[in-house]
């Protein structure tokens, strides 16, 4: 099938998108070159604010996107932060890498069209996952920003997906779309990971995803997603209580006990104010 061609059936739109998919043939959105730097400073223990505020100053929406976060109120102090250096100085490198690659990263896969919901909510659960993550990660003396990265970025092969088949066949039910991403967004999740160059752990946490048992060396990390994506879906039905979150399997293999689980839920006011800043 040509790009760009219409197949109405479920069945015929899957194998087109998989044939698209097994011969590397879907257009991938570029990664911006001020997100690509970043994420490298995110990687980089001997980065600098300087060099931060510089890589960000050189997107001017980036940078007035970034600004208008950190004035939110999730994040802004006393005073209104009106410089990214000053922004650095307050909240800290970690955080403003965290907050500019997001923003880029959301710019960079998201367009609109008749689906664009369904990558809306991806995106915030996403958001949400990786903020979570971060914080089991934290407790568990793990990586927190590899957490972060893993988090967001999880399912980060849906908006692929539907970007595409939504241009295959633009009047697919919502369930009918929803079936395709999950036969595929792994394996373009995957592919999006390696045309970006980004870390191994990224691609390793989509593909055991809901599997940490299986993720061998990978464990712990797959774990910290698994139990950061649980705990954001459990927010997001208004439903995170200690009963729902103890018996865990990720976080008991990350051998969190009731008064470190109880101590994770107490970040949830936190995490819901940084998402509505964000997204």
């Amino acid at each position: 099938m040509s790009q760009g061609q219409v197949n109405p059936s479920i069945a015929g739109v899957a194998e087109a998108f998989g044939r698209e998919l097994e011969a590397r043939a879907l257009e991938v959105p570029l990664l911006p070159n001020v997100a690509s730097e970043v994420l490298s400073s995110t990687l980089d223990d001997k980065g600098n604010a300087a060099r931060l505020a510089e890589l960000i100053q050189q997107d001017q929406g980036l940078a007035s996107h970034l600004l208008r976060i950190v004035n939110s109120p999730a994040f802004r102090g006393s005073a209104e932060i009106v410089a990214l250096q000053q922004a650095i100085a307050r909240l800290g490198m970690e955080r403003i890498r965290e907050i500019a690659l997001t923003v880029s990263l959301k710019g960079t896969l998201f367009s609109p069209g008749p689906f664009e919901h369904l990558v809306t909510a991806g995106w915030l659960h996403g958001l949400r996952t990786g903020l979570w993550a971060k914080e089991v990660a934290r407790a568990a003396r793990k990586n927190v920003e590899m957490a972060y990265l893993c988090g967001l970025l999880h399912n980060v092969g849906a908006p692929l997906v539907v970007n595409r088949v939504s241009q295959l066949a633009p009047d697919l039910s919502e369930a009918e779309m929803a079936d395709v991403v999950e036969q595929f967004a792994s394996a373009s999740g995957i592919m999006l990971v390696e045309e970006w160059h980004l870390p191994s752990a990224v691609g390793v946490t989509i593909r055991f995803q809901g599997d940490f048992a299986n993720a061998k060396n990978a464990m712990d990390t797959v774990a910290v997603v698994d139990a950061g994506s649980r705990l954001a879906r459990l927010q997001g039905a208004a439903d995170l209580s200690l009963d729902e979150v103890i018996s865990d399997p990720a976080l008991q293999h990350l051998n969190f006990y009731p008064d470190a689980v109880e101590d994770l839920l107490g970040h949830a006011e936190r995490i819901d104010a940084t998402v509505e800043s964000m997204s």
